[in-house]
């Protein structure tokens, strides 16, 4: 007899039992797919395209009958017309990201900002909302200091020209592919027609990088073409958190203190770097609140996600998993972390007011002590041969969907 699930949402929360997810295989998808298997029993299937693999079915991927992981490529409209059509919600969460090899040019447009232009046009066009997992890395497309949020923030004359200038042609491209008006085959050489008209600005680089540069100005035309039919963007801060597996900075900061020494300095690889932590189940906290969000009477859709408004530096972040790593283990044996110079006052901060009002009122985010925590006992029972269990972390909602909420006009797209 199986288990009775822990923490169960009320369909209240969550109203969908016919979900689609692309990207299922990263870190925040993976913990999405297990938190709706565990905690979601009315939710009956689950659709997540993978790309083909041999072998069978898609590694990282909880076994469940609820869990239908076709194989399937993004760059085909069809394949994404079905995964509209057999859920009532679709989040689409995979991308091209600037920590890996940057493939030629066009295709990360088309990946990065063409398909979810076409999922967005898909799920409009279906009455079905859409989810759309943008980067608070957009932010680096502009002047990083002070109080950031969503409404205030100038992003780079350049590249705010460039979308302008593109808006038509890439919705007239949108348009026809997914209307089946014209093969997808002609995408990479539609895509490289508007870019010959209206030149992407790709200099000066941002941090003279090329995929940061790309992946900035690709995810904030993604943004764009998303909202303009209806989707709803969360842009998801530095990730981590029980699940994470991936090389981001604090669970890679997690796996050096583990290692490390105690005696020996450990040094600071990146001591420009300024991380903002958001905790995988704020995360998927956001995700779930998101799919019902209300539309808000002058409220742009777009939310800043991350479990606290202030960045930790290098060193900073070392020292706080060793702290944690201390009390997991009942020890006061601090290590030695190369210190920092001192800045005369914080670069920015995130203005949360949005994330916090609109889909999380009342909440209370993951403090990092605690967060870390998690992370690092996740960690350690990995390198001791613990499996897994069916979900790495749960959910929770301190307050009913409709409290705290205000400035309401109407209720989400459910097919």
């Amino acid at each position: 007899m199986n288990p009775e699930p822990k923490n169960v949402l009320d369909p209240s929360e969550f109203p969908f039992e016919r979900v689609g997810i692309t990207g299922a295989t990263g870190t925040v998808g993976r913990q999405l797919v297990k938190v709706l298997l565990a905690q979601c029993p009315h939710v009956r299937a689950i659709h997540a395209p993978c790309r083909p693999r041999a072998g069978g079915a898609p590694p990282r991927l909880p076994a469940s009958p609820r869990l239908h992981a076709p194989a399937g490529e993004l760059m085909d409209p069809g394949a994404l017309a079905r995964l509209v059509g057999e859920t009532q919600i679709v989040y689409h969460l995979a991308a091209w990201l600037a920590n890996v090899a940057l493939p030629p040019l066009t295709d990360v447009f088309i990946l990065n900002s063409l398909i979810p232009g076409i999922l967005a046009r898909l799920g409009a066009d279906a009455r079905k909302p859409v989810v759309f997992t943008s980067s608070h890395s957009v932010y680096f497309a502009g002047d990083y200091r002070g109080r950031i949020d969503e409404d205030s923030f100038v992003f780079r004359r350049d590249f705010a020209g460039w979308m302008d200038a593109v808006r038509e042609p890439y919705g007239d491209l949108i348009d026809a592919l997914a209307a089946g008006r014209r093969p997808f085959a002609d995408a990479a050489r539609a895509v490289d027609a508007i870019h010959a008209r209206h030149p992407p600005p790709l200099a000066p680089k941002i941090y003279d990088r090329d995929d940061y540069h790309v992946y900035c100005l690709t995810k904030l035309l993604a943004e764009r073409l998303v909202l303009e039919r209806g989707g709803v963007v969360l842009r998801l801060c530095n990730v981590y958190g029980p699940g994470d597996e991936s090389a981001q900075a604090v669970g890679e900061a997690c796996r050096r203190i583990l290692a490390a020494d105690p005696d020996v300095e450990t040094k600071v690889n990146q001591p420009f770097k300024k991380l903002v932590p958001a905790y995988l189940g704020d995360i998927v906290r956001c995700l779930v609140r998101a799919s019902t969000w209300p539309r808000a009477a002058g409220v742009t859709p777009v939310f800043t996600v991350a479990s606290q408004e202030h960045y930790l530096r290098e060193d900073a972040l070392l020292r706080a998993v060793s702290a944690g790593l201390n009390r997991i283990r009942g020890t006061d044996r601090a290590h030695r972390v190369e210190r920092l110079p001192d800045e005369a006052a914080p670069a920015f901060s995130y203005e949360l007011a949005r994330m916090r009002g609109q889909l999380l009122p009342g909440e209370t985010l993951m403090p990092f002590e605690d967060g870390v925590r998690a992370q690092l006992r996740w960690l350690m029972d990995r390198a001791a041969g613990r499996p897994p269990g069916d979900a790495d972390l749960s959910i929770a909602f301190a307050r009913p969907l409709t409290a705290g909420r205000s400035g309401g006009s109407g209720t989400s797209r459910r097919g």
